[in-house]
Protein backbone atom coordinates (compact mmCIF):
# COMPACT_ATOMS: atom_id res chain seq x y z
CA UNK A 1 0.00 0.00 0.00
CA UNK A 2 1.05 3.59 -0.84
CA UNK A 3 -0.21 6.99 -0.38
CA UNK A 4 1.16 9.74 -2.55
CA UNK A 5 0.02 13.57 -3.58
CA UNK A 6 1.13 14.63 -7.13
CA UNK A 7 1.65 18.19 -7.36
CA UNK A 8 1.38 19.96 -10.52
CA UNK A 9 3.21 23.68 -10.60
CA UNK A 10 3.60 25.59 -13.74
CA UNK A 11 2.29 23.40 -15.76
CA UNK A 12 -0.31 23.74 -18.67
CA UNK A 13 -2.76 20.92 -18.80
CA UNK A 14 -4.73 20.85 -21.13
CA UNK A 15 -8.64 19.89 -21.10
CA UNK A 16 -7.71 16.89 -23.97
CA UNK A 17 -5.43 15.56 -21.14
CA UNK A 18 -8.15 15.77 -18.49
CA UNK A 19 -10.38 14.10 -21.19
CA UNK A 20 -7.93 11.20 -21.36
CA UNK A 21 -7.74 10.77 -17.70
CA UNK A 22 -11.63 10.73 -16.92
CA UNK A 23 -11.62 8.72 -20.27
CA UNK A 24 -9.70 6.13 -18.78
CA UNK A 25 -11.24 6.13 -15.58
CA UNK A 26 -14.68 5.51 -16.78
CA UNK A 27 -13.80 2.80 -19.07
CA UNK A 28 -11.74 1.00 -15.82
CA UNK A 29 -14.51 1.14 -13.60
CA UNK A 30 -16.43 -0.07 -16.20
CA UNK A 31 -14.19 -3.05 -17.15
CA UNK A 32 -13.74 -3.99 -13.41
CA UNK A 33 -17.62 -3.63 -13.01
CA UNK A 34 -18.62 -5.71 -16.10
CA UNK A 35 -15.84 -8.27 -14.55
CA UNK A 36 -17.45 -8.09 -10.99
CA UNK A 37 -21.04 -8.79 -13.02
CA UNK A 38 -19.55 -11.41 -14.80
CA UNK A 39 -18.20 -13.58 -11.82
CA UNK A 40 -21.38 -13.10 -9.51
CA UNK A 41 -23.05 -15.16 -12.76
CA UNK A 42 -20.23 -17.89 -12.52
CA UNK A 43 -20.17 -18.51 -9.14
CA UNK A 44 -23.94 -17.86 -8.02
CA UNK A 45 -24.38 -21.72 -8.93
CA UNK A 46 -20.93 -22.74 -6.87
CA UNK A 47 -20.52 -23.92 -3.28
CA UNK A 48 -18.77 -21.53 -0.89
CA UNK A 49 -15.73 -23.37 -0.65
CA UNK A 50 -15.76 -23.21 -4.26
CA UNK A 51 -16.21 -19.56 -4.99
CA UNK A 52 -13.60 -17.32 -6.77
CA UNK A 53 -13.78 -13.79 -7.46
CA UNK A 54 -10.53 -11.42 -8.82
CA UNK A 55 -13.02 -8.74 -8.32
CA UNK A 56 -16.36 -8.75 -6.55
CA UNK A 57 -17.51 -5.06 -6.33
CA UNK A 58 -18.42 -3.56 -3.08
CA UNK A 59 -19.72 -0.42 -4.41
CA UNK A 60 -16.87 1.13 -6.70
CA UNK A 61 -17.48 4.99 -8.29
CA UNK A 62 -16.71 7.93 -9.68
CA UNK A 63 -18.01 10.58 -8.36
CA UNK A 64 -17.32 14.12 -9.73
CA UNK A 65 -18.99 18.02 -8.23
CA UNK A 66 -18.81 20.49 -10.94
CA UNK A 67 -19.12 24.20 -9.41
CA UNK A 68 -19.93 26.58 -12.48
CA UNK A 69 -19.14 30.54 -12.33
CA UNK A 70 -22.62 31.28 -11.83
CA UNK A 71 -22.60 29.40 -8.25
CA UNK A 72 -24.40 26.59 -9.36
CA UNK A 73 -23.19 22.90 -9.05
CA UNK A 74 -23.81 19.54 -10.77
CA UNK A 75 -23.12 15.64 -8.47
CA UNK A 76 -22.29 13.59 -10.80
CA UNK A 77 -22.08 9.18 -10.22
CA UNK A 78 -22.06 8.95 -14.02
CA UNK A 79 -19.61 9.16 -16.14
CA UNK A 80 -21.16 9.55 -19.48
CA UNK A 81 -23.47 12.13 -17.88
CA UNK A 82 -20.30 14.44 -16.45
CA UNK A 83 -18.62 13.91 -19.67
CA UNK A 84 -21.55 14.93 -21.76
CA UNK A 85 -21.38 18.44 -19.41
CA UNK A 86 -17.72 18.91 -19.33
CA UNK A 87 -17.90 18.99 -23.54
CA UNK A 88 -20.72 21.23 -23.48
CA UNK A 89 -20.01 23.79 -20.67
CA UNK A 90 -16.33 23.78 -20.20
CA UNK A 91 -16.08 27.64 -20.62
CA UNK A 92 -18.72 27.68 -17.51
CA UNK A 93 -16.68 25.32 -15.28
CA UNK A 94 -15.06 26.96 -12.02
CA UNK A 95 -13.66 23.42 -10.35
CA UNK A 96 -14.64 20.21 -10.33
CA UNK A 97 -13.83 17.76 -7.05
CA UNK A 98 -13.55 14.27 -7.86
CA UNK A 99 -13.46 11.15 -5.83
CA UNK A 100 -12.94 7.61 -7.64
CA UNK A 101 -12.68 4.52 -6.13
CA UNK A 102 -12.45 1.02 -6.66
CA UNK A 103 -14.04 -1.06 -3.53
CA UNK A 104 -13.87 -4.42 -4.22
CA UNK A 105 -12.80 -8.47 -2.29
CA UNK A 106 -10.86 -11.15 -4.18
CA UNK A 107 -11.87 -13.95 -2.94
CA UNK A 108 -10.03 -17.25 -3.62
CA UNK A 109 -11.41 -20.94 -3.36
CA UNK A 110 -10.44 -24.09 -1.30
CA UNK A 111 -7.65 -25.30 -0.92
CA UNK A 112 -5.92 -22.30 -0.15
CA UNK A 113 -9.66 -20.32 0.75
CA UNK A 114 -8.41 -16.57 1.30
CA UNK A 115 -10.93 -13.44 1.10
CA UNK A 116 -9.44 -9.88 0.71
CA UNK A 117 -11.13 -6.50 0.86
CA UNK A 118 -9.35 -3.23 -1.19
CA UNK A 119 -10.12 0.15 -1.27
CA UNK A 120 -8.26 1.63 -3.80
CA UNK A 121 -8.93 5.44 -4.56
CA UNK A 122 -7.68 8.67 -6.70
CA UNK A 123 -9.21 12.16 -5.65
CA UNK A 124 -8.64 15.13 -7.77
CA UNK A 125 -9.73 19.05 -7.60
CA UNK A 126 -9.69 20.74 -9.74
CA UNK A 127 -9.53 24.54 -10.81
CA UNK A 128 -8.09 26.89 -13.53
CA UNK A 129 -4.90 27.46 -11.82
CA UNK A 130 -4.21 24.52 -10.08
CA UNK A 131 -4.92 20.48 -9.80
CA UNK A 132 -4.12 19.00 -6.34
CA UNK A 133 -4.28 14.87 -6.80
CA UNK A 134 -4.56 12.23 -3.87
CA UNK A 135 -3.93 8.74 -4.60
CA UNK A 136 -4.26 5.95 -2.14
CA UNK A 137 -2.89 2.87 -3.96
CA UNK A 138 -2.35 -0.91 -3.24
CA UNK A 139 1.05 -2.06 -4.63
CA UNK A 140 0.15 -6.21 -4.28
CA UNK A 141 -2.97 -5.21 -6.58
CA UNK A 142 -2.51 -3.00 -9.56
CA UNK A 143 -5.15 -2.34 -10.99
CA UNK A 144 -5.22 1.51 -11.14
CA UNK A 145 -1.23 1.73 -12.17
CA UNK A 146 -2.42 2.05 -15.52
CA UNK A 147 -4.54 5.56 -14.46
CA UNK A 148 -1.88 6.24 -12.13
CA UNK A 149 0.98 6.22 -14.61
CA UNK A 150 -1.08 8.38 -16.98
CA UNK A 151 -1.76 11.12 -14.80
CA UNK A 152 1.94 11.08 -13.92
CA UNK A 153 2.84 11.33 -17.33
CA UNK A 154 0.65 13.85 -18.55
CA UNK A 155 1.85 16.24 -15.70
CA UNK A 156 5.82 15.13 -16.26
CA UNK A 157 5.36 15.92 -19.95
CA UNK A 158 2.99 18.96 -20.00
CA UNK A 159 4.18 22.18 -21.54
CA UNK A 160 5.67 24.96 -19.15
CA UNK A 161 3.51 27.56 -17.86
CA UNK A 162 6.25 30.70 -17.49
CA UNK A 163 7.38 29.78 -21.53
CA UNK A 164 9.51 32.48 -23.31
CA UNK A 165 5.79 33.78 -24.46
CA UNK A 166 6.10 35.02 -20.94
CA UNK A 167 9.33 35.44 -20.81
CA UNK A 168 10.35 37.12 -23.71
CA UNK A 169 6.83 39.19 -23.86
CA UNK A 170 9.00 43.01 -24.34
CA UNK A 171 10.66 41.44 -26.92
CA UNK A 172 7.98 40.16 -28.54
CA UNK A 173 5.93 42.94 -28.27
CA UNK A 174 8.36 45.74 -29.13
CA UNK A 175 9.66 43.32 -32.41
CA UNK A 176 5.32 43.27 -33.36
CA UNK A 177 5.11 46.93 -33.12
CA UNK A 178 8.21 48.13 -34.70
CA UNK A 179 7.75 45.73 -37.45
CA UNK A 180 3.91 46.50 -38.02
CA UNK A 181 4.75 50.12 -37.73
CA UNK A 182 8.00 50.60 -40.14
CA UNK A 183 6.59 50.80 -43.32
CA UNK A 184 3.62 53.08 -42.24
CA UNK A 185 6.28 55.36 -40.45
CA UNK A 186 8.68 55.43 -43.33
CA UNK A 187 5.97 56.17 -45.25
CA UNK A 188 5.07 59.03 -43.02
CA UNK A 189 8.32 60.37 -42.51
CA UNK A 190 9.11 60.93 -46.45
CA UNK A 191 6.13 62.90 -46.18
CA UNK A 192 7.29 65.17 -43.97
CA UNK A 193 10.51 65.81 -46.75
CA UNK A 194 7.94 67.59 -48.80
CA UNK A 195 7.18 70.33 -45.86
CA UNK A 196 9.63 73.57 -46.89
CA UNK A 197 10.48 73.83 -42.92
CA UNK A 198 11.83 70.57 -42.18
CA UNK A 199 13.27 69.04 -45.30
CA UNK A 200 16.28 70.42 -45.06
CA UNK A 201 16.42 69.61 -41.46
CA UNK A 202 16.38 65.99 -42.41
CA UNK A 203 18.80 66.63 -45.75
CA UNK A 204 21.06 68.55 -43.68
CA UNK A 205 21.09 66.42 -40.75
CA UNK A 206 21.65 62.63 -41.34
CA UNK A 207 20.94 60.64 -38.96
CA UNK A 208 17.55 62.33 -38.22
CA UNK A 209 16.03 60.86 -40.79
CA UNK A 210 16.49 56.98 -39.93
CA UNK A 211 15.88 58.21 -35.72
CA UNK A 212 12.70 59.92 -37.00
CA UNK A 213 11.07 57.30 -38.68
CA UNK A 214 12.09 54.58 -36.23
CA UNK A 215 10.46 56.76 -33.97
CA UNK A 216 7.68 57.12 -35.86
CA UNK A 217 7.21 53.64 -36.86
CA UNK A 218 6.99 52.60 -33.12
CA UNK A 219 4.27 54.73 -31.87
CA UNK A 220 2.53 53.75 -35.03
CA UNK A 221 3.17 49.88 -34.68
CA UNK A 222 2.22 50.37 -30.62
CA UNK A 223 -0.95 51.62 -31.33
CA UNK A 224 -1.86 49.07 -33.69
CA UNK A 225 -0.57 45.71 -31.80
CA UNK A 226 -0.97 47.10 -28.15
CA UNK A 227 -5.20 46.59 -28.53
CA UNK A 228 -4.98 43.20 -30.27
CA UNK A 229 -1.60 41.70 -28.19
CA UNK A 230 -2.71 42.90 -24.78
CA UNK A 231 -6.27 40.59 -25.58
CA UNK A 232 -4.34 37.49 -26.07
CA UNK A 233 -1.68 38.41 -23.53
CA UNK A 234 -4.54 39.56 -20.66
CA UNK A 235 -5.44 36.33 -19.54
CA UNK A 236 -2.00 34.26 -19.24
CA UNK A 237 0.51 36.90 -17.98
CA UNK A 238 1.39 37.00 -14.22
CA UNK A 239 -0.53 38.95 -11.42
CA UNK A 240 1.15 42.42 -10.94
CA UNK A 241 2.31 42.73 -7.17
CA UNK A 242 3.45 45.56 -4.82
CA UNK A 243 7.38 46.86 -5.11
CA UNK A 244 7.49 49.41 -3.17
CA UNK A 245 7.36 53.24 -4.15
CA UNK A 246 9.33 54.96 -6.40
CA UNK A 247 11.10 58.90 -5.81
CA UNK A 248 7.91 60.35 -5.78
CA UNK A 249 6.25 57.85 -3.37
CA UNK A 250 4.27 56.76 -6.03
CA UNK A 251 3.75 52.34 -5.95
CA UNK A 252 5.41 50.79 -8.23
CA UNK A 253 3.81 47.04 -9.41
CA UNK A 254 5.93 44.35 -10.91
CA UNK A 255 4.32 40.83 -12.14
CA UNK A 256 4.37 38.20 -9.48
CA UNK A 257 6.43 35.78 -10.93
CA UNK A 258 6.78 33.35 -7.63
CA UNK A 259 3.25 33.13 -7.49
CA UNK A 260 2.67 32.55 -11.48
CA UNK A 261 5.13 29.46 -11.20
CA UNK A 262 4.15 27.76 -7.96
CA UNK A 263 0.88 27.44 -9.90
CA UNK A 264 -0.48 25.97 -13.03
CA UNK A 265 -2.80 26.49 -16.24
CA UNK A 266 -5.82 23.96 -16.43
CA UNK A 267 -7.53 25.10 -19.41
CA UNK A 268 -11.03 25.15 -18.44
CA UNK A 269 -13.59 28.28 -17.27
CA UNK A 270 -11.83 31.60 -17.91
CA UNK A 271 -8.45 29.67 -19.40
CA UNK A 272 -9.74 27.54 -21.97
CA UNK A 273 -8.40 29.49 -24.98
CA UNK A 274 -4.81 30.25 -23.06
CA UNK A 275 -3.14 27.25 -25.27
CA UNK A 276 -4.35 29.28 -28.04
CA UNK A 277 -3.62 32.96 -26.92
CA UNK A 278 -0.07 31.30 -26.72
CA UNK A 279 -0.11 29.81 -30.16
CA UNK A 280 -1.39 32.92 -31.92
CA UNK A 281 1.73 34.97 -29.94
CA UNK A 282 3.89 32.94 -31.15
CA UNK A 283 2.46 32.91 -34.69
CA UNK A 284 2.54 36.36 -35.03
CA UNK A 285 5.51 37.10 -33.00
CA UNK A 286 7.17 34.65 -35.68
CA UNK A 287 5.46 36.24 -38.49
CA UNK A 288 6.99 39.84 -37.75
CA UNK A 289 10.08 38.43 -36.72
CA UNK A 290 11.21 37.49 -40.27
CA UNK A 291 9.74 40.41 -42.03
CA UNK A 292 11.49 43.35 -39.63
CA UNK A 293 14.97 42.82 -41.06
CA UNK A 294 13.52 43.36 -44.70
CA UNK A 295 11.48 47.14 -43.23
CA UNK A 296 15.06 47.55 -41.90
CA UNK A 297 16.85 47.15 -45.43
CA UNK A 298 13.81 49.29 -47.14
CA UNK A 299 14.41 51.41 -43.91
CA UNK A 300 18.48 51.88 -45.08
CA UNK A 301 17.72 52.33 -48.46
CA UNK A 302 15.36 54.82 -48.61
CA UNK A 303 17.95 56.74 -45.89
CA UNK A 304 20.62 56.37 -48.29
CA UNK A 305 18.55 58.09 -50.95
CA UNK A 306 17.80 61.04 -48.40
CA UNK A 307 21.10 61.61 -47.66
CA UNK A 308 22.08 61.55 -51.64
CA UNK A 309 19.36 63.99 -51.69
CA UNK A 310 20.81 66.22 -49.28
CA UNK A 311 24.23 65.80 -51.31
CA UNK A 312 22.82 67.72 -53.86
CA UNK A 313 20.94 69.94 -52.45
CA UNK A 314 23.96 71.69 -50.32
Amino acid sequence: MYNETIKCENKIITNEDLTQIFQMMGETLKKYQKISVQEEQINRTKDYAEKNYTFKDDGSKMKVIVDFYDNTNITFDNYENFMSIFYSRIEEIKSMDIYYSLNYTIITPEPNKSREYYNQSIKMYIKDNKIEIALNLKSNDPKLEEIYNLIKNKILNAPEKYDEIIRKRDKITNTIALSKGLIPGIILTTLILFIPTLNKIFFKGYVIYPICALFISYIIGSILTSSKLDKYYEPIVPSKKSAGFDSNYKRIYEDDIESFVNTSEILIGKKVNNLENRRIIKNEYEKYKQLLPKYLITLIVVTIIVIIIGIFIK
